[in-house]
């Protein structure tokens, strides 16, 4: 029994690993796909083609030149543009000792009036709110209680 709970630790451990790679971020813009409004579901089948998750460092160089400075975040941010919401989702970059959630400091056009931006650090979490993570390590405590 204990081999088991020990087992299941591991497992859980290292679903909730942040290893080295690149951060993927879903990637789009309301105003051109409206599926990507709130609630956004990627995953359905009938439109999962129409969203992709981008590696945020394979262009990074051509965007951000502070690299050795930086990391790839997550941003989705919501705006007015003219008189409609517009919500983008995509990649940002930040100073690697920023830890907050707020996005970076950008400029916005003479029609545009943010709303709300907020930056996460793992793949898709720009996505539709989830409980996964969360859940998982609720969850933890109590499958290791049932194995013992």
């Amino acid at each position: 029994m204990a081999k088991l709970s020990i087992a299941v630790s591991i497992v859980l451990l290292a679903l909730f690993v942040n290893d080295g790679e690149a951060v993927r971020c879903w990637t789009c813009s309301s105003d051109i796909n409206p599926l990507c409004h709130d609630p956004f579901v990627a995953g359905r089948s009938d439109n999962s083609y129409l969203f992709r998750l981008e590696n945020c460092d394979a262009n990074a160089g051509a965007t951000y030149p502070y690299l050795s400075s930086s990391r790839s975040v997550c941003k989705k941010q919501k705006k007015y543009i003219g008189n409609e919401l517009v919500i983008i989702r995509g990649c940002t970059w930040k100073r690697q000792d920023d830890t907050s959630t707020a996005c970076p400091s950008s400029s916005n056009g003479p029609n545009e009036v943010p709303l709300f931006c907020e930056t996460c650090d793992y793949d898709g979490c720009n996505g539709a709110a989830t409980i996964g993570r969360t859940l998982a390590l609720l969850v933890a405590p109590l499958a290791l209680l049932l194995f013992k």
